[in-house]
């Protein structure tokens, strides 16, 4: 009589050019041109080349310590920094992010965490890859009052 709806977000048909294993940590950021899943752990920033349709895929048990700019963001694991993108941002239930999502769209499962803001962005808003890693830069060379 009555159907049950599909409370989960559908599943992204996704290849990934590079695959970051479980047991491997970076320190420092990634430039991407393609797709990407992180399993492991990355301390830096991840961001879509200039010009190019990217995915970072961040799995459960996964942690990324920095900010993470593509096309298109699927998080089930752990984010401690903000997430920009253009196009669309997955929180699937295991998602936890501590930082500001901007998006141009955004899907949400049930038992996602967020401490920060949602702002949703137009494409003119959009700022590039270059200019996110100045700012950042520019912050870390001003000398603490």
């Amino acid at each position: 009589m009555f159907k049950k709806k599909n409370l989960t977000l559908g599943k992204s048909n996704e290849s990934f050019e590079s695959i970051i294993g479980e047991s491997l940590r970076i320190d420092g950021n990634l430039i991407i041109s393609q797709c990407i899943r992180i399993d492991g752990v990355v301390n830096g920033n991840i961001f879509q080349e200039e010009g190019m349709e990217a995915t970072i895929a961040v799995a459960k048990g996964a942690k990324v310590t920095g900010d993470v700019r593509a096309q298109h963001v699927i998080i089930s694991g752990e984010v401690n920094g903000n997430i920009f993108s253009a196009n669309r941002v997955e929180l699937l239930n295991t998602a936890r992010v501590q930082g500001d999502i901007r998006y141009g769209s955004i899907g949400l499962e049930v038992g996602a965490k967020i401490t920060g803001k949602l702002d949703e962005i137009n494409q003119l808003d959009y700022p590039s890859s270059s200019e996110l890693v100045i700012e950042q830069a520019k912050k870390k060379n001003q000398p603490a009052n």
